[in-house]
């Protein structure tokens, strides 16, 4: 299992990974954003899943509040991004506009999402670090 530091860099590498993929798009055609789009798509489809079978491992209710944030939150991400694809096809102008701002403010709402897991996560790792200190102090090696 790794660290929690080396976890927490792996988060910002593949923060980095997303802010990248995000300016490359700009060059791309829209069959390359497409599948660019399901690949990012199914790969946090394999996150929640590997998250819901840590969650199942725990048994307590943190566990359990966490597996629900986790649930809502991808049901809002599914919901969003069904009325997307019910708008794809639709080639007026105005339309396209609107449902662009729409996919932009969605993102800007999930990067905020992130950030605020982000910051839970810090304040978790530090928690855990401070808990192994005084472990540590009451059962010296």
């Amino acid at each position: 299992m790794p660290t929690v530091s080396e976890s927490l860099a792996k988060l910002s590498q593949r923060a980095k990974e997303a802010e990248d993929h995000t300016a490359a798009a700009r060059n791309e055609t829209r069959e390359q954003l497409e599948a660019r789009a399901a690949a990012a798509r199914a790969t946090a489809q394999r996150r929640r899943e590997e998250m819901k079978a840590r969650g199942a491992k725990m048994q307590d209710d943190l566990a359990s509040a966490w597996a629900s944030l986790l649930a809502r939150a991808q049901e809002q991400f599914e919901t969003i991004r069904a009325k997307l694809e019910e708008k794809r096809d639709d080639h007026d102008a105005k339309a396209a506009e609107r449902r662009a701002e729409r996919a932009e403010a969605n993102a800007a709402d999930a990067i905020d999402f992130a950030s605020w897991a982000v910051d839970e996560a810090e304040a978790e790792a530090l928690e855990a670090a401070e808990a192994r200190k005084i472990a540590d102090a009451l059962h010296p090696s």
